[in-house]
């Protein structure tokens, strides 16, 4: 029991020192990208008519670094605002699937080959998404045009400077404890698979490429809830394990697009057909694609990220010494620790000191921090 607990914090602790440099380079990345890029502009670059309005609106959710539950007030509010289904559905799923923050991580974890078909699919699914919904999704509500909201219209410019300063200050400090707290139960959560499931196991059930293994994680995926950043150590530590690719991917796909919250928050305002609509052709998408990404990488594929690897020459050496590890990643490996206790700590005081009447939008954005900066109002 003793050594299983040892064994269980040193892979902890190896697959943290692998993945928070990128961490902390995403993390710059995406405050840069939310202060360059405000949100209170979306409505009239995603409500344009044809396929033009439906590419905008997954190029522009492909540049937000927003989780999947920050998007719900953003989706609720563009189709309150009478944006149309397609792009609003498109925008939902590309939001959370794929971001530069992401796109950075994924390639220093799953490697070149499975960062382009990370991209192209998180490019792709959101796309057909959205013209599903156009074409199938029912009836558009109907509400007043209404000009956005212009908050800091008033206020005087700023130089480029400090907007950098700011994006700076919102991506280490606002989004960085959101960001590490999930990608602390990432990383513990990757820490017993690798320490409690036996590898053959996950290569008898995920290894292979039948189609009821990937439709078994796809349903997993699209259950649960992990950041797209937090996302991505679990992921390569499962193909580490003996996940087959495709596999990876479907999970990869499913579990950042949609969450059991989020459905539901979505049922309620925009109705049951285009849920049902969305999660059972993100579903069936994503095992296509996993079949596709199984035939191009099996057999042979190598996994780039191998946390037993390094866990192993931990173990030999049985110190940590910054010049064998790198000062910078030591450091980003203690940042991460403490912006998981961060997101922690705001977790516990929200829950335990919740205003007494809350607003009309916390049945959608509640629990997740994120949430509360990306809103438009309709």
């Amino acid at each position: 029991m003793e050594d299983a607990v040892v064994r269980y914090a040193l892979t902890v602790w190896a697959i943290t020192v692998e993945s928070a440099p990128w961490v902390v380079v995403s993390l710059v990345f995406g405050g840069l990208i939310r202060e360059f890029l405000p949100a209170s502009g979306l409505q009239r670059l995603v409500n344009r008519r044809g396929i033009a309005g439906m590419g905008g609106a997954v190029t522009l959710g492909a540049l937000l670094p927003i989780c999947s539950c920050g998007v719900v007030p953003l989706a609720i509010s563009l189709y309150r605002a009478g944006v149309r289904i397609g792009p609003v559905m498109a925008f939902t799923a590309a939001t959370p699937i794929i971001n530069p923050a992401a796109v950075i991580l994924a390639f220093g974890l799953l490697g070149p080959e499975l960062t382009v078909a990370y991209i192209a699919l998180g490019l792709t699914l959101p796309f057909l998404l959205g013209l599903a919904a156009e074409r199938w999704g029912g009836a558009q509500i109907i509400v007043p045009d209404q000009p956005p909201a212009e908050g800091a219209a008033a206020g005087s410019p700023r130089g480029t400077g400090h907007r950098i300063l700011q994006g700076l200050r919102w991506g280490i400090l606002e989004l960085g404890p959101m960001v590490g707290f999930y990608l602390a139960i990432g990383i513990l959560l990757a820490a017993a698979v690798m320490v409690a499931i036996p590898h053959a196991w996950l290569e008898q059930y995920l290894g292979g490429d039948a189609v009821l293994s990937l439709l078994v994680v796809g349903v997993l995926g699209a259950a649960i809830y992990v950041c797209a950043v937090a996302h991505i150590p679990l992921v390569a530590t499962l193909l580490a394990a003996g996940a087959a690719p495709g596999a990876a991917v479907v999970f990869l796909l499913t579990g950042t697009a949609t969450n059991l919250p989020e459905l539901i928050a979505l049922y309620k305002t925009i109705g049951r057909r285009v849920v049902v609509l969305y999660v059972s052709m993100l579903v069936a998408l994503s095992i296509l694609a996993g079949l596709a990404i199984n035939a191009w990488l099996l057999p042979g594929f190598e996994p780039v990220f191998d946390p037993l690897r390094g866990l192993d020459a931990l173990e030999r050496s049985a110190q940590f010494s910054p010049s064998g590890t790198g000062f910078f990643t030591l450091a980003a490996a203690v940042a991460v620790a403490l912006l998981a206790l961060a997101g922690l700590f705001q977790r516990l005081r929200q829950r335990f000191a919740r205003p007494a009447s809350a607003p009309a939008t916390a049945d959608v954005d509640a629990g997740c921090s994120c949430c509360q900066h990306h809103k438009i109002q309709p």
